[in-house]
């Protein structure tokens, strides 16, 4: 074990319950606290049980008490009358009182037992006790420490969840026992030209002392930061592969001015790349890029310039190059919003029209008059005048401008590693009919690629799409939180990143059991022997046309 995993090894993950008893006692790390309304980093402390810590900052402008803070799911159902306690370290830059409380989801956020805590520089343990007035479904209450009026910063460690009567032995048991699951590790990644990307590094422990396995996941189009892959990332370090996620430049705590630049975004993600083989914990020759949306686009990208990447997943990605990938994607949107053929292929035709024009450099008459053209053809599909302009004012942009450039299929057809692409029939944004075949054209040379069609599932994959709409997907619980497609991902990273895997003598074998277990999901309903690549940058341009409807 080299000397950055025995330091880093202190770092707090989500463990099991303790050994003081299974069902009394569940404890876990600081990796588990959900902040809130601030920015936050983990950290390492040997002077606190296990070692990791959280420093969540303070507001720096007037807020209320629940303007930012911290907070942890309380495990499992609770039954009426039965006692719960949650006990956790905390220590404050300077003095500072704060409520804390157990309490219900939202609306009403009830509270069934709260305390005061009075912090200082040194660790201490919180504790807030009471009794469920009432049967609580299952992770429907929470631990939550509000922070809007802090004025300091707070370091939160590991938490102890307890039921019935508590004592003190077993409460110095509960963290006496603590073994963290994973190392997590707030990391700056440095890319051109000057920025700082902020990632999260997460390593599991239960697997061995390492090399370990890594995927560098990749977020799709808009402004987005960490998060965007829960449901994956447990899956992987339970598998004991280990995960990279970062904020986008200029987005959360990395530098930089955001913008959607592919060519830059996917010099940040080559950055990502060099920067954990350069970690001893990991296994530079076993990397994965796992892309979503706009990520399937860059994810090719980086692969076909380095062809020692172990493998790439694509989530809804979307496969072209250049105006004419744009044109189908445009077209299939419009199709999508009930526009028939007849009308939605002129009024694509117009769009690329400008779009030709924009790109060589024609003189802003001949702009005016062919934005003027495409109003028109969008009227004639039957969009009233008010969508017809916000359609062409998210068509008519810069990143659009530069459509030509695109060239995700032409990436896809030099990649030989092995490589999967899942699309939903609900997606709206990525429309499986026609991106699928495309997919398979792109790597018909390639016998270790592979697309899958999941059925039911949108652009965000999550379980009860019925329209697929992105604002559906905000009821429908985490991003990329269908279990059939965790276990599909999960399944296909497990195997091509185990040891060895990449060697001639086991790469058949491998690939056997690979090919074996995905046709075994019954709810795919389509498969090929390619993968799709995703040019989604794009496809989200002209996705508002989805929400105009027929």
């Amino acid at each position: 074990m080299t000397w950055f995993f025995l330091v880093l090894s202190l770092a707090i993950g989500l463990v099991g319950p303790g050994r003081a008893d299974a069902q009394q006692v569940q404890t876990y790390g600081a990796s588990r606290w959900q902040i809130w309304g601030t920015t936050s980093g983990y950290g390492l402390d040997q002077t606190v049980s296990g070692g990791g810590t959280v420093a969540v900052q303070p507001r720096t402008g007037p807020g209320e008490p629940w303007s930012s803070g911290a907070g942890m799911t309380i495990p499992g159902r609770i039954t009426s009358g039965e006692r719960v306690t949650a006990i956790f370290w905390a220590r404050a830059a300077r003095p500072v009182r704060l409520t804390v409380a157990l309490q219900g989801g939202a609306p009403g956020y009830a509270r069934f037992a709260t305390m005061e805590a009075a912090l200082t520089s040194a660790w201490q343990q919180v504790s807030v006790s009471g009794i469920a007035p009432s049967d609580f479904a299952a992770d429907s209450q929470s631990l939550s420490v509000p922070l809007g009026l802090a004025g300091a910063e707070v370091t939160l460690g590991p938490v102890a969840f307890l039921r019935g009567t508590v004592d003190r032995t077993t409460v110095v048991r509960a963290f006496a026992d603590f073994r963290p699951a994973e190392i997590v590790v707030d990391v700056r990644l440095q890319s051109k030209p000057g920025v700082i990307l902020a990632g999260t590094l997460r390593l599991p422990t239960g697997h061995g002392d390492g090399p370990f396995p890594i995927a560098i996941l990749i977020q799709g189009h808009g402004p987005n930061g960490r998060g965007g892959f829960p449901e994956i990332i447990k899956r992987l370090t339970g598998d004991g592969i280990a995960t990279l996620e970062y904020d986008k430049r200029g987005i959360g705590q990395s530098t930089g001015k955001y913008e959607e630049d592919i060519e830059r975004l996917t010099a940040d993600a080559a950055a990502a790349v060099a920067a954990m083989r350069r970690q001893p914990d990991v296994d530079g020759s076993r990397v994965a890029l796992v892309g979503q949306s706009q990520g399937g686009v860059i994810a090719p990208a980086v692969a076909a310039a380095d062809p020692t990447i172990a493998t790439v997943v694509m989530l809804a990605g979307s496969v072209g190059d250049g105006l004419p990938y744009l044109r189908q994607a445009i077209f299939s949107q419009m199709i999508f919003a009930g526009r028939p053929e007849a009308t939605a292929g002129p009024a694509a035709d117009a769009a690329i029209a400008l779009l030709q024009a924009r790109i060589d450099g024609k003189d802003a008459a001949t702009i005016e008059t062919l934005r003027a053209a495409v109003i028109k053809k969008f009227e004639a599909a039957g969009f009233p005048r008010p969508m017809a302009e916000r359609a062409l004012a998210t068509i008519d942009t810069p990143t659009a401008w530069k459509a030509n450039q695109l060239r995700s299929a032409s990436d896809l057809k030099m990649l030989r590693m092995p490589v999967l692409a899942v699309f939903g029939t609900k997606d709206p944004l990525v429309v499986a009919s026609h991106e699928a075949p495309a997919a398979r054209a792109a790597l018909t040379d390639n016998p270790r690629a592979r697309v899958v069609v999941l059925d039911g599932l949108s652009h965000w994959f999550q379980e009860g799409a019925v329209t697929g709409a992105s604002a559906e997907g905000t009821k429908l619980g985490p991003n990329l939180g269908s279990p059939r497609l965790v276990t599909l991902v999960g399944d296909w990273l497990r195997d091509v990143l185990a040891p060895g895997s990449g060697k001639p003598e086991r790469a058949r074998a491998v690939w056997d059991r690979i090919t074996s277990d995905q046709r075994s999901h019954a709810d795919i309903v389509a498969e090929g022997p390619c993968l799709a690549g995703s040019a989604s940058a794009i496809s989200l341009l002209i996705s508002g046309l989805a929400a105009y409807g027929p």
